[in-house]
């Protein structure tokens, strides 16, 4: 990973927040989408014909406190929420540094703090690269840029 290169889910994400008015560097925001459709997301397909209620919806949310910021989907499985996967970001200056992607299946750690600054762990760079890449992907072909409705929050 170099200094210079954005990540791809980096790249949806802003255009995503972009589209609605919301500002990736802003200080602070809680931001959630919802896709109307059901998803299956073990599958990752969605059928239109199965459920339109709010128990089958897709909520991917976007939710940046100072300089970290965590990108997520939840879902309701039998009557619970169940988030997975998210992706927890440390934002400097525009540019996105994992910090962990935290998992139904326990949570990995990409990155530590060295004298006072982030610094990826060498032998995860390509785990997390290839991840990321993935996430950034289904959130395009799911549709979120074009489809997800901005969820009121109450």
């Amino acid at each position: 990973m170099t200094a210079n290169t954005k990540l791809e889910i980096q790249d949806i994400i802003e255009k995503i927040l972009y589209k609605r008015r919301v500002d990736p560097g802003g200080h602070k925001y809680d931001f959630r989408l919802r896709m109307p459709t059901y998803f299956d997301p073990f599958t990752g397909k969605m059928d239109s014909d199965e459920s339109v209620g709010q128990n089958g919806d897709l909520i991917l949310f976007i939710k940046k406190l100072d300089k970290y910021i965590r990108i997520g989907q939840y879902y309701e499985k039998n009557g619970d929420l169940t988030s997975d996967p998210i992706i927890a970001i440390d934002y400097n200056y525009g540019k996105w540094i994992p910090i962990r992607i935290e998992r139904a299946i326990g949570d990995t750690v990409y990155s530590y703090i060295e004298n006072g600054k982030r610094v990826m762990y060498p032998d995860k760079i390509d785990e997390f690269m290839s991840f990321q890449r993935m996430f950034g992907q289904n959130i395009r072909e799911q549709g979120w840029l074009d489809n997800g409705m901005r969820l009121k929050r109450k």
